[in-house]
């Protein structure tokens, strides 16, 4: 899924500051309602899907609650997110409907044809590998079979300093293409009906109500929960993020293709 030298980034208190911003079980803007918009008119209702970078599991017990999927097996390369995420299985009493396992980095471990939709949201952008991720993807779905993503991507062009500033401050190990680059990728790897969709409008409203949450009279009780140092970072790093968002280097979208039958 990622790197081969990949460390576990998402620990209590990042997971802490990000379900704080965006909701309890949530690790990326949007919630419930940003997932709602990237299913849209997908064949969720009866379906096997993989959900590729799990997180905390909201969006899993969510894809069978709300969208009817038949079976979400749930992956991520990280052992408390994963630990977190059956819990969160288990106590919505949906464990025979839910499967969530810790992968290696790498090649997904199921047979081809194994799922009828590859669904993801905002962790791609982990993967540096994206034609290999994309063709994985495409092995693993059964023919006539969709993957349906939400993720970040980049303006095609060398980071300005902004944008080195922002890296810095999030700690986190990205990989951006563009969103048209990406769909191009996707074309290349055999998948028909390649379409998407740039969000950074949306997000470029949004960021502004991330750091209403954590600034000013919110701040205190940020730093009650997160702690000072951690706190700070937060609030810096969604500052930071605001400007490489309208400045249109990081951009949300949308990516969905078809396998063909």
């Amino acid at each position: 899924m990622t790197e081969p030298n990949h460390h576990e980034e998402y620990d209590d208190t990042f997971v802490a500051g990000l379900e704080w911003m965006w909701g309890e079980g949530y690790l990326s803007p949007g919630g419930a309602d940003e997932v709602a918009r990237i299913v849209a008119d997908a064949p969720i209702a009866g379906a096997r899907v993989l959900d590729v970078g799990c997180g905390l599991g909201a969006i899993d017990v969510l894809l069978v609650e709300r969208f009817g999927a038949a079976h979400v097996t749930g992956i991520d390369v990280e052992a408390p997110l994963v630990a977190r995420a059956a819990a969160r299985v288990k106590a919505a009493g949906l464990s025979d409907r839910i499967s969530i396992r810790r992968v290696s980095p790498g090649p997904f471990p199921f047979d081809d044809g194994s799922f009828d939709v590859v669904f993801s949201k905002d962790s791609m952008i982990h993967i540096p590998d994206k034609p290999a991720l994309y063709a994985d993807i495409h092995r693993v779905l059964a023919p006539g079979g969709w993957m349906v993503a939400g993720d970040w991507f980049g303006n095609g062009r060398e980071p300005t300093g902004a944008m080195r500033e922002w890296l810095a401050a999030v700690g986190l190990t990205f990989t951006l293409e563009s969103i048209e680059a990406s769909a191009k990728l996707v074309g290349a790897c055999g998948f028909v009906d390649v379409g998407w969709r740039d969000r950074n409008a949306w997000y470029a409203e949004a960021i502004n109500e991330e750091i209403e949450a954590l600034a000013g009279a919110n701040y205190p009780r940020l730093v009650e929960r997160l702690g000072a140092e951690a706190a700070s970072q937060r609030l810096e790093s969604s500052t930071k993020k605001k400007a490489v968002v309208e400045g249109g280097e990081l951009r949300p979208g949308h990516l969905r293709a078809r396998k063909p039958a």
